[in-house]
């Protein structure tokens, strides 16, 4: 895990990189079927998820799931329980306001927004946490240690 916030910042840009690659991937898969053309497509609006999931996470979720994280563990708590209950946190956070970004993208303003939003978080949200979990959080803990071992990005005074 990171520990200053440069680390931070480079961990949050390949997370979601990660996180938002499969997830548009996904959500593209769920409503057009697989083939070639919705592959195409779910790259195609990639760039900006991406953005839109790094300016969520960086400047809303992350500070709000720190803040939840420090109050629901003890620095007692088995590293188990820390990361799961981080993963928790950010994934809750990510899921409910980016199906709500892709449900008003992809499907416009209207009456049934809440309905249509619900019905995005309950798809999404599990297959975010199982990822985040099974698979990101491994992946890019150990990428990001390899890329940078601990010291060499420097906060600068």
């Amino acid at each position: 895990m990171p520990i200053n916030k440069k680390e931070k910042l480079v961990y949050t840009f390949l997370m979601v990189i990660f996180m938002a690659g499969a997830m548009t991937t996904y959500n593209v898969l769920l409503a057009e079927g697989f083939s070639a053309q919705s592959i195409q497509h779910a790259w195609l609006i990639f760039p900006v998820m991406f953005t839109i999931a790094f300016i969520i996470e960086w400047f809303i979720v992350a500070p709000i799931a720190f803040r939840a994280v420090g109050k629901l563990v003890k620095a007692t708590d088995s590293e188990a329980k820390k990361g799961l209950t981080t993963a928790l946190c950010f994934v809750l956070g990510m899921a409910s306001l980016m199906s709500l970004v892709g449900t008003i993208i992809f499907g416009g303003f209207t009456a049934n927004i809440p309905l249509l939003w619900f019905k995005a978080f309950c798809v999404n949200f599990p297959v975010a946490f199982i990822l985040q979990v099974a698979i990101a959080r491994p992946l890019i803990g150990s990428l990001f240690r390899s890329l940078f071992p601990i010291g060499t990005i420097v906060e600068v005074k």
